[in-house]
C-alpha cells in the first residue's frame, strides 16, 4: 500500500506551478521588453532581432497561459478521501515495469510531465492523453498491461493505488 499524503502532494504540485508561473511571467516581460526595445528595431529587412524577440515573447506568453491553466485546475481539485479501486483522475499510484523499476504517478487532466518530490518519492503527473495515461485509466491494483514504446513492447503492473 502506498503511504503518501495526497493533500501534501497536491500542495507540492500547486507550489511548483506557482513558482513556474512566476518564472514564466518574468520571461514574458523580458521577451516583450526586448522585442520593443529601440535597439532591436532593425534599420533594414535583414536585421530581425526585434522580430525574433516578438516570436519568443509569443511563445513565452503561450507557455504562461498553459501554466496558469494548470494551476487553476489543481487549485480547484477536490480530492476523494476514500481509496479508489481503479485509476481515475486524481489517483496516486505506483507502476512497476518488467525490469522492476517503480514509478509513482498522479493522474490529472493537466500538467503532464510535471514532477515533484515528496519524502523519498519522485511523483510524476500524467494525463489520460498520454499513451501511458490512456493505458492506465481504469486499471486496478495488481493489473498488468503492455505498452509499445519506440517499437518495443514493455510490460507494467499497477503495484499500489492510493
Amino acid at each position: 500500500m502506498l503511504s503518501i499524503n495526497k493533500l501534501k502532494v497536491l500542495n507540492l504540485i500547486i507550489s511548483k506551478l506557482e513558482a513556474d508561473v512566476a518564472v514564466s511571467e518574468q520571461a514574458v516581460q523580458m521577451a516583450r521588453d526586448t522585442a520593443t526595445h529601440k535597439d532591436c528595431l532593425g534599420s533594414s529587412k535583414y536585421e530581425t532581432m526585434g522580430l525574433e524577440a516578438s516570436y519568443l515573447a509569443q511563445g513565452q506568453g503561450t507557455r504562461l497561459l498553459e501554466l496558469e491553466r494548470s494551476l487553476a485546475y489543481f487549485r480547484q481539485l477536490k480530492l476523494n478521501t476514500q481509496t479508489a479501486t481503479h485509476i481515475q483522475l486524481t489517483s496516486l499510484f505506483t507502476v512497476e515495469n518488467d525490469n522492476g523499476k517503480q514509478q509513482v504517478l498522479w493522474m490529472a487532466a493537466d500538467a503532464g510531465g510535471l514532477m515533484v518530490t515528496y519524502q523519498k518519492y519522485i511523483i510524476t503527473v500524467i494525463t489520460p492523453k498520454s499513451p501511458l495515461g490512456k493505458a492506465l485509466l481504469g486499471k486496478a491494483d495488481g493489473d498488468d498491461f503492455e505498452l509499445n514504446i519506440a517499437g518495443k513492447k514493455c510490460t507494467y503492473q499497477v503495484t499500489s493505488l492510493a
